[in-house]
């Protein structure tokens, strides 16, 4: 393929990190959801995260046998919410599929867990999402909505064939791949977003991409994790000889990107514990917190509040258990 970056698809658009080292960016609407990463090491080609939906893996995979010629013989997993492992079926015929040790038992747990739960309500999401589509006036609502229906729109169709294929190996913490090329590094933080997220480090072009530890001018999910291990993780990750920051969600960032998260989630922490001392952390409390001049063009705005009940919850509980004990 003379210009790989002309390769079409409606699930994803591909930017050139370095050469050889590509990143396939989500589409707004489209069935991939999560970005993802393409690293030539020199006899193997990397694939880091699988999208939500074998549809968005299948266009990933035929354009790495297109530029390559060659099918990918290395999958990592980030973690292991559906939107970066539900491709997985794509590339398990010829790959390794790698994750920590942590994210494969959540995989086989919660993540079995999570297909369940699509099976039996879907399509009746999508159906809801859609009428709220309709009924939307606001020009970013609907925007937002998108996202959500071209998810939804993306499970329902891939239910019916649908496998959650698990990592046949697994790592504690690092884990070096060589190539003739490049290495790659990844190296697992346990607690931050998930109950396990891996990154992958190339340290020769200063790329990192960070899954979901990393959403740049979208609000992250942290109901999943815990914020102080979040923190540590950003502050780790940004002491790191890179540039390049590929979150799981939004363009390629900078060292900014990451310290601007990590201020997000200090601020998240710090309004929650002002509700929480007050004694004012109901919903009604919850709903008339404005978002944060720095936050308020960030996408995902509805996340904000749900990240403010968790930390909430959180907070209070840990508060009860230090008074009990």
């Amino acid at each position: 393929m003379d210009n790989p970056l002309a390769f079409e698809s409606r699930h994803f658009r591909l930017q050139a990190l370095a050469d050889g080292v590509l990143t396939a960016i989500a589409a707004n609407g489209g069935w991939a959801i999560c970005n993802s990463g393409l690293i030539d090491l020199g006899e193997q080609i990397v694939i880091f995260d699988t999208f939500l939906t074998p549809q968005a893996a299948q266009d990933l995979r035929w354009f790495a046998v297109e530029q390559y010629d060659r099918t990918p013989q290395f999958v990592v997993n980030s973690h292991y919410h559906n939107d970066h492992i539900w491709g997985n079926q794509v590339f398990a015929a010829d790959a390794q599929i790698l994750s920590s040790v942590r994210t494969r038992e959540l995989i086989a747990t919660e993540g079995m867990e999570e297909l369940r739960w699509n099976q039996s309500n879907a399509a009746q999401r999508l159906e809801s999402l859609q009428t709220q589509f309709q009924n939307a006036g606001d020009p970013r609502q609907k925007q937002e909505l998108l996202l959500w229906i071209g998810e939804y729109e993306g499970i329902v169709e891939a239910l019916p064939q649908l496998k959650v294929c698990l990592p046949g190996v697994t790592f504690d913490t690092r884990l070096e791949i060589h190539g003739a090329r490049r290495a790659c590094e990844l190296v697992t933080f346990e607690g931050g977003h998930s109950g396990s997220d891996t990154i992958l480090y190339l340290p020769e072009e200063g790329i990192v991409f960070m899954g979901d530890l990393l959403f740049v001018g979208a609000h992250p999910f942290l109901a999943d994790g815990d914020p102080q291990a979040l923190l540590i993780a950003l502050r780790e990750v940004s002491r790191l000889k890179a540039t390049c920051f590929v979150p799981g969600h939004g363009p390629p960032g900078s060292r900014a990107d990451v310290e601007l998260l990590s201020a997000y989630v200090e601020s998240c922490l710090e309004i929650a514990g002002r509700l929480v001392d007050a004694g004012k952390f109901d919903e009604a409390a919850i709903k008339e917190v404005q978002i944060p001049e720095a936050f308020q063009a960030w996408q995902l705005a509805q996340f904000y509040r749900s990240n403010l009940r968790f930390l909430c919850k959180r907070l209070s509980l840990a508060e009860n258990g230090a008074r009990d004990g």
